[in-house]
């Protein structure tokens, strides 16, 4: 490659891996907008809740999002909700950059109450103990395949289920407090 190619290169993969600003405004019944933005990896969503004899909840849209751009972390942002009504309009429109609205609320996993293991040896042990369960549980389910296919099918969702909540449970946990372990439960995939 030459130096006109090298830099065309680059140009070309400056404009494909360029986080593009997402905006979005909310209105209900024709009412000053609310305006939420996203500047880096991740989404932005808008979310229309109507329940029926629900305890606690009520009928409301808003807008949220999620920056995933220091994974394994990430940080919520939630706009403040509009209460609705039957025959109430709702209206949603993807916008060019521009201002926002400041968020209601903003939480991030990296401070999250759920977090595991200060320190980050005992975190490790951890990550080795399940690797060695979810090696464990692979075996059984390929004893399992001998199974009729009925059975078979409630083993594997059974063993999808506590491979799920491990990782909810253990490992995410873990990797919100040390990213520095993703690497390590990459490379054992356990990620």
């Amino acid at each position: 490659m030459n130096a006109t190619e090298i830099k065309r290169a680059s140009r070309l993969c400056h404009l494909a891996c360029k986080i593009v600003v997402m905006r979005l405004s909310l209105s209900v019944n024709d009412r000053h907008p609310i305006r939420a933005s996203l500047e880096s990896k991740g989404w932005l969503g808008a979310h229309i809740n109507l329940s029926q004899e629900i305890d606690g909840e009520r009928d409301r849209v808003w807008l949220n999002s999620i920056d995933t751009s220091h994974e394994p972390n990430t940080v919520h942002s939630a706009w403040e909700a509009v209460p609705l009504s039957v025959g109430d309009k709702i209206e949603i429109q993807v916008l060019a950059d521009g201002e926002a609205d400041h968020p209601a609320e903003i939480t991030r996993t990296s401070e999250s109450p759920k977090n595991l293991f200060v320190d980050v040896e005992n975190a490790r042990q951890l990550l080795q103990a399940i690797k060695v369960c979810d090696t464990e549980l692979w075996k059984v389910l390929e004893l399992a395949s001998t199974e009729p296919p009925e059975e078979l099918k409630k083993i594997r969702l059974a063993i999808g289920s506590v491979l799920v909540e491990l990782d909810r449970q253990l490992i995410s946990p873990v990797l919100r407090r040390h990213p520095e372990l993703l690497g390590y439960a990459t490379e054992n995939k356990l990620r």
